[in-house]
């Protein structure tokens, strides 16, 4: 069985890589300040950078703890691991859902879904949050900045 100190490892050198990747790429779209913004690559870029910062951070923390971490067993099957399962599962259901039904319907179905899958038992309150939350990001990507999130493939 591998330790968590392998597995810490592996993910901190999978993270790395895909972030340098990311920034790699970006950089080719352009990252500098034009009088109408960021170049298009800009804000990839941070994220790509970001993301090998946190690679970092955690192959040093590993390294600091690599004794404690090399006794600890990986347990795939824990309920915590299960919760996290089922809302990366929630996650790519709902990357389907932005293609068909369009930004603001799968968000109206994605949010009460999270807050249930992390113990929200309110409806009332779930529902305040969501309407509210879809409703702050329409005034401010729609009618403020004039931006048009996805809507549904057969709108499009």
């Amino acid at each position: 069985m591998a330790s968590m100190r392998q597995c810490n490892l592996m993910i901190a050198a999978v993270a790395a890589g895909v972030g340098a990747t990311i920034a790699a790429y970006a950089y080719g779209y352009g990252i500098a300040m034009t009088e109408f913004g960021p170049a298009a690559g800009f804000w990839p870029f941070l994220l790509g950078v970001g993301l090998v910062l946190v690679a970092a951070g955690l192959l040093l923390d590993t390294l600091r703890r690599s004794a404690e971490l090399a006794a600890q067993p990986v347990e795939l099957s824990s309920e915590g691991n299960f919760a996290a399962y089922r809302m990366m599962v929630l996650v790519m259901v709902y990357a389907v859902c932005l293609f068909v039904l369009g930004f603001y319907l799968a968000t109206l179905l994605f949010l009460p879904a999270c807050m249930y899958l992390l113990g929200l038992r309110n409806h009332l309150l779930g529902a305040a949050v969501t309407l509210l939350f879809v409703a702050f990001i329409y005034v401010v990507f729609a009618r403020l900045l004039h931006i048009s999130l996805p809507v549904p493939w057969f709108l499009d």
